[in-house]
């Protein structure tokens, strides 16, 4: 009977690091969730670039330097982003994803009006 209970155990437990690698968010996932979250259209298909509107101007934020991190169950980004022309407008992000959920740990965002 022991044996039983063991080998149900080890079973389970397979399954569900299975389950959670399989829903693990990727690169891709992190770019469908920047587009959903933020109401852009990024560029390329890890969301190293995309455009904002501020008025009637669309100002252009490129990634200036980041991370991927792919752990074994949960992945986590750090980007930062800026506008070459004019180094007002910036985004930095630091989120984490489990379970294909990802969450922002860490969001600074600034724009300085000029205007």
């Amino acid at each position: 009977m022991k044996k039983w209970m063991w080998l149900l155990l080890l079973v389970g437990l397979i399954t569900v690091a299975s389950i959670a690698v399989i829903l693990k968010p990727e690169e891709a996932d992190f770019a469908s969730w920047m587009e959903e979250t933020y109401e852009i259209q990024c560029l390329d298909e890890r969301c190293g670039a995309f455009h904002i509107e501020d008025g009637d101007e669309k100002i252009l934020l490129q990634s200036m330097h980041g991370s991927y991190s792919p752990g074994i169950f949960q992945m986590r980004v750090h980007e930062a982003y800026r506008n070459l022309d004019d180094p007002s407008y910036y985004l930095e992000l630091e989120v984490a994803g489990f379970l294909g959920n990802i969450t922002i740990e860490e969001e600074k965002v600034r724009r300085i009006n000029k205007r």
